[in-house]
């Protein structure tokens, strides 16, 4: 199998973060993506208003052990075991992504992603969190499929679906959570067109149930 990757979490901060996150890459390793082809990417990233990607990680195959130490929520799973697998901890950002059991982080079915953006609470609602998140998608060429599930000033959570390429399906859960210093992103994603309904009525309950453990 490719690595499908984690595109969707990287959207969610990078498009408003690109150029601060961009000075720290190696642009020469970077592939420009298109919903025409298929590379094996790793990592995603959204720069200058298009998605590039890297095919390599320095620690993808072996993650930090002190990552469970990055994480800033208090996260409601479902009855399986989940593990911290992949976590990243920089000035702008701080991720932690969760399997279950012993699933391969670069072949995921399923996969929750926690992450927590400091110092942007004031200059981003989560409505406009999300909307950048959406249109970052599209400007993408995906035609995600949206619905909203809670909006207010400090907290919403919505749903995109990817359809097509058949290489991109996806279905994603998202809580986007104003904290007092920062905000706060968890996300539920699953490689099916359409989790259905038992699936998404447990996992709008577990997101509701989790919170920043600043708030």
């Amino acid at each position: 199998m490719h690595k499908f990757a984690r595109f969707i979490f990287v959207l969610s901060f990078l498009f408003f973060l690109e150029v601060v996150e961009a000075e720290t890459l190696d642009l020469k390793k970077l592939v420009k993506v298109t919903r025409d082809n298929n590379p094996k990417c790793v990592l995603y990233f959204y720069y200058k208003n298009d998605l590039y990607c890297i095919t390599t990680t320095s620690n993808a195959e072996k993650p930090d052990p002190q990552i469970i130490g990055y994480e800033k929520q208090k996260i409601i799973f479902d009855d399986r075991a989940w593990r911290a697998a992949w976590g990243q901890k920089t000035d702008n950002i701080v991720t932690v992504e969760y399997v279950p059991g012993n699933d391969d982080i670069d072949n995921w079915r399923e996969l929750i992603t926690s992450q927590f953006a400091p110092g942007i609470q004031d200059k981003l609602t989560p409505l406009q969190f999300s909307e950048g998140i959406i249109d970052s998608l599209k400007k993408s060429g995906f035609k995600p499929e949206v619905s909203y599930f809670e909006k207010s000033p400090s907290r919403v959570i919505f749903e995109f679906r990817i359809t097509e390429p058949k290489n991109m399906v996806q279905d994603e859960l998202q809580m986007i959570t104003k904290g007092k210093d920062g905000l706060y992103i968890l996300h539920y994603v699953i490689k099916e067109a359409d989790m259905g309904n038992a699936c998404r009525n447990k996992w709008l309950q577990n997101l509701r149930n989790s919170h920043p453990v600043d708030n």
